[in-house]
Parts: structure tokens; C-alpha cells; sequence
């Protein structure tokens, strides 16, 4: 399990780079690596929360990190700038809004995440 600083999708009624059209109602996160359609547990480490998300976007950031998402290293959006020189936030996995909703998010705070079989 890891700890990283997470962001909230948003975007409502865009497509992702499943072709999941956002809503509020599945519980999905976006991971820079392509995991897409596996499925992850994520927990508020503030309140013990847990939810299980199914991954259906790339993002936030370096859409390619597989060094974090599959070596166990940190995000590499952590560094302050993402690999095309843009500023990050920081963030490692972006919440839909079920997941933020669900995990009783209130900001930009840290989560746990990890793979689920």
C-alpha cells in the first residue's frame, strides 16, 4: 500500500481514456500507468474509510509512471513538475466523485492505495 496526495476528478460528462463518460455514480480512480480495469482498494488514512475503485482514466499528471504504479516508486508529479514541464499539484491518483464522496474527502489529502486481486 502507498500514500500519496490525491486530487478530485471532476469533469463530469467527459470521456476518459477508457471511454468511461464521468458520472458520480461508479467508483473509479485515474492512475498514470496503464492499469486500466483493474480494480483498486483506496482508504482515507484519516478516518479509516476504504473503497474499492476500478480504474478507468490515466492521470493524474505523467500518464506514463509505470515506475510508481507498477515498481514502487513515488509519483514522479511529486517532483513539482510533471515530464513535460508542466506544474503538478503533486497528486499520485485522481478520485472520482463516488470514491471522494465515499471516502469523506474534504481537500487534497493524502490516500492509501493498492492493487486488489
Amino acid at each position: 500500500m502507498i500514500t500519496v496526495k490525491a486530487t478530485r476528478e471532476g469533469l463530469v460528462g467527459d470521456r476518459t481514456a477508457s471511454g468511461y463518460i464521468i458520472d458520480t455514480y461508479v467508483p473509479f480512480v485515474s492512475l498514470p500507468a496503464d492499469a486500466i480495469g483493474r480494480f483498486v482498494r483506496v482508504t482515507n488514512p484519516e478516518n479509516g474509510k476504504s473503497v474499492i475503485a476500478i480504474v478507468l482514466d490515466k492521470g493524474p499528471w505523467n500518464i506514463a509512471d509505470d515506475n510508481y504504479v507498477f515498481g514502487g516508486k513515488r509519483p514522479q508529479a511529486e517532483t513539482g513538475t510533471d515530464l513535460f514541464g508542466r506544474p503538478t499539484n503533486g497528486a499520485g491518483i485522481d478520485l472520482g466523485e463516488k470514491v471522494y464522496r465515499q471516502l469523506g474527502m474534504t481537500g487534497n489529502n493524502p490516500v492509501s492505495w493498492e492493487f486488489i486481486s
